[in-house]
């Protein structure tokens, strides 16, 4: 969606984008991919070309990679003044110490300009792999994120928790393990599981599974919890800004990819074990004066975030370097 939606405000800033999609596993032809794109994505007006096998012949200013695997065929291919990595995460955390960390991480020592998803990210890129790197901010979609009218009545004991446990980055476990401390506690709560279809589960307090909802729903569900539970044991997500959008106060782990983007104040951060964060949750679902105060900083932390601010540094870091490109490129 990310990727889409900054393709989509380069187009409404009059650039000419086009996507080539490495290995389709889902279309049969580019104009397919396009109709996908525009019904669950972002509206796109660019071309869209699949290839497998050789890499394409394609020219143009700048041309980006998206995540490791399509590196190399951009690695491999001509024709454009200057190269950028789209960075939304460190992908080798994805694999044990192996051949695909090993093979993920040596794209980051290609010649390429670096367009990260926060701080976290952009110290990563210059200081460790001395590149060339620019951050900005993963934002959210205000005319589906924000605290509503005001109607809707939250529930103090309940938590929205991302449960998205097939994505091993997520931690799903840890929240679960800290939900059955909490039971055993006698915290009383109940629990909105959204992200990945759950199923039935093995326990004694009470639970919805949402599985995969839409922004509107997202939405709707966050401006009705108590809490907001999301973690991210690599580049943080951007649910966190969605839900602060929407006055939820967030639980994220206690850690430097989290604490690089959020200060102090606007976020509760719990101590990556079960305990940890089961502390964490019962002193919010206990205190409601410390969740009106994570409900005001999140708030206000989020005020001035928006995807077309960060679509402008993203081209703003495409007009820089690929002029100093064309530039030099140009010189006796």
């Amino acid at each position: 969606m990310t990727i889409f939606r900054i393709a989509r405000y380069l187009e409404e800033f009059g650039h000419s984008v086009s996507f080539l999609i490495q290995n389709p596993s889902e279309h049969k032809s580019g104009e397919a991919a396009r109709v996908t794109i525009n019904t669950h994505f972002q509206p796109f007006n660019g071309k869209v070309e699949l290839f497998s096998g050789e890499t394409p012949e394609a020219s143009g200013d700048a041309l980006i990679a998206t995540d490791r695997f399509t590196c190399y065929p951009v690695e491999a291919m001509g024709g454009f003044f200057r190269k950028f990595y789209f960075v939304q995460d460190f992908e080798p955390s994805f694999y044990p110490v192996g051949s695909e960390y090993l093979l993920s991480e040596a794209t980051y020592h290609f010649d390429f300009d670096c367009l990260c998803a926060g701080e976290w990210l952009n110290r990563m890129m210059r200081e460790r792999y001395r590149r060339w790197s620019v951050s900005w901010p993963l934002a959210y979609d205000a005319s589906v994120y924000g605290p509503g009218d005001g109607t809707v009545k939250r529930s103090d004991g309940r938590i929205a928790l991302y449960a998205r446990y097939v994505t091993s980055r997520r931690a799903v476990e840890l929240a679960l393990m800290a939900l059955d401390i909490l039971q055993e506690r006698c915290v009383a709560f109940e629990v909105d599981f959204f992200g990945w279809d759950l199923g039935h589960l093995d326990v004694s307090y009470g639970y919805r599974d949402h599985g995969v909802l839409d922004g509107p729903q997202l939405a709707a569900l966050y401006r009705q919890a108590a809490v907001g539970v999301v973690f991210s044991a690599t580049n943080h997500s951007l649910v966190n800004k969605e839900m602060m959008a929407c006055g939820l106060p967030v639980v994220d782990l206690d850690l430097e990819t989290v604490r690089a983007i959020f200060p102090e104040g606007c976020m509760a951060f719990a101590q990556p074990t079960p305990e940890g964060i089961a502390d964490r949750l019962q002193s919010l679902l206990e205190q409601p004066q410390q969740r009106d105060a994570l409900r005001t900083a999140g708030e206000a932390f989020v005020n001035d975030l928006s995807w077309e601010k960060s679509a402008r540094i993203v081209e703003a870091a495409l007009r820089e370097r690929v002029s100093l490109a064309s530039s030099q490129k140009a010189a006796p």
